[in-house]
């Protein structure tokens, strides 16, 4: 696991979906978007942002890394300073609760490829 501060510049236009967090829901039902997007665009072509979270609930996006998605509803200026992570999809577990040790999150940009590396952006 892989940790530097990143200057992000970005406008991020995607679809925006509403996930329950109770019962940690999130990661079966956006595993489900990601899986459903992927499909269509390819995972390595895809990013989620993770936002607004509630007490039961979090908006997540889904966009394409260049260009604009079909059906795209959301759009969203994002911060500059960011923090990202590198390390394997199947040690997303401990790299979230690397992440959360700290505090909570304002916005996530998630990213995956086939071969099962991730990468995790965030910003407080």
């Amino acid at each position: 696991i892989v940790f530097e501060r990143t200057e992000l510049k970005m406008k991020f236009i995607g679809i925006r979906k509403v996930f329950s967090t109770k019962n940690e829901e999130q990661y079966s039902t956006i595993g489900a978007f990601w899986d459903e997007m992927s499909a269509i665009y390819g995972r390595e072509n895809l990013m989620g942002l993770g936002c607004n979270w509630t007490s039961d609930s979090i908006e997540y996006v889904m966009a394409l890394k260049n260009g604009i998605i079909e059906g795209a509803d959301y759009e969203i200026e994002l911060p500059d300073e960011w923090k990202t992570v590198r390390g394997r999809t199947e040690e997303l577990g401990k790299i979230y609760g690397d992440i959360y040790k700290d505090g909570v999150l304002l916005y996530e940009i998630e990213e995956f490829d086939d071969e099962g590396n991730c990468q995790i952006r965030y910003c407080r």
